[in-house]
């Protein structure tokens, strides 16, 4: 399947209408499309891939610490060094975790990477 690539060049002109449907329909089917001679520097969409994947590697970062099956190992780990019979840990998955939960605080702006 084929990216649609719509052309900005005359969003403003004769030619918006014409825009504005392949938008519409580039969002409908197959759902995201490429926009070329939209006007915004590539030194600035460069520099917000860069800051936008260094936030989102520190994010999966603390994620994975954050996780139960990281936590649970810590907690197992911090209990038998106080001496604490432990339990086995089982039918733990130590792939990947996807949770729904309530997300308090989501229009805190990051703070980190620095540049974000």
């Amino acid at each position: 399947m084929a990216i649609p690539v719509i052309d900005m060049t005359n969003i403003d002109g004769a030619d918006r209408e014409a825009t504005m449907a392949k938008i519409a329909k580039g969002c409908e089917t197959p759902g995201f499309f490429q926009l070329i001679n939209h006007g915004i520097d590539h030194g600035l969409l460069d520099r917000v891939k860069k800051v936008c994947a260094e936030h989102y590697k520190i994010n999966r970062e603390q994620n994975f610490k954050d996780s139960l099956p990281v936590r649970a190992l810590n907690n197992a780990i911090a209990a038998e060094a106080e001496g604490k019979t432990v339990d086995k840990i089982d039918n733990m998955d130590w792939e990947d975790i996807f949770q729904v939960h309530e997300m308090r605080d989501t229009n805190s702006w990051p703070s980190e990477p620095r540049d974000f």
